[in-house]
């Protein structure tokens, strides 16, 4: 009998330490979601870019569409648990000659960062293009970015929509550190351009050598 008690209670001791074990699982995964969201919300107040206002921040990222009141449930049931999932802003312009800007934020397994992609469509003027794109990667503070950083991507950014004046459209692609930038730029007309940027985490140069520990060649 007391063998018989014992395995029982070795079993429900196991059980416990098995469900508490899950807990923790889901509060670390919860606690990167939460991180996540914190760091997008932030994110439009740390990009200067006056050109435009941003509306409300949606505290539910796409695919998902939850009523307010389900929101908690949701955070503690099904939030941590999500393979991928999305932010998608859309910014108001207030400042003449700004038709367009939007940024995707994405994220995978693990709630860990997949991709930032930024358009912008505005009045054709390489400088200001390639500051406020330059500015609104510098302050997604993504893994490994340098305050330097901005510099080099800011005359890349320039150069790109420089050469889309004289040819209509450029594609390019531009390592910061452990980040990868790739630029599509097109001329819309005679005065305005759009520019889409996606930047992803590499861990390899642009020519596939790999990187060291502080993303540098």
């Amino acid at each position: 009998m007391s063998e018989s008690l014992s395995w029982r209670e070795s079993g429900k001791l196991k059980d416990m330490s098995l469900r508490r074990s899950k807990r923790r699982d889901a509060d670390e995964l919860r606690a990167k979601f939460v991180a996540n969201r914190e760091k997008v919300r932030s994110w439009t107040r740390r990009w200067e870019c006056p050109e435009v206002e941003w509306p409300a921040f949606p505290e539910i990222p796409k695919p998902w569409v939850i009523h307010p009141r389900a929101q908690k449930s949701w955070l503690d049931r099904h939030a941590p648990f999500m393979d991928e999932y999305q932010w998608l802003l859309e910014a108001r312009p207030v400042a003449e000659g700004v038709a367009e800007l939007w940024a995707l934020w994405e994220f995978g397994g693990g709630h860990e960062f997949e991709r930032l992609t930024i358009r912008f469509r505005t009045f054709l003027d390489p400088d200001y293009v390639a500051e406020r794109l330059a500015l609104g990667i510098r302050a997604a503070g993504l893994k490994g970015w340098q305050d330097d950083d901005v510099h080099d991507l800011y005359d890349w950014l320039r150069d790109g929509v420089n050469h889309c004046v004289d040819s209509g459209m450029v594609r390019g692609k531009h390592r910061s550190g452990f980040l990868l930038s790739e630029m599509t730029c097109a001329v819309v007309s005679r005065t305005e351009v759009s520019t889409e940027t996606r930047t992803t985490l590499t861990d390899t140069t642009l020519d596939g050598a790999r990187l060291n520990a502080d993303g540098r060649d």
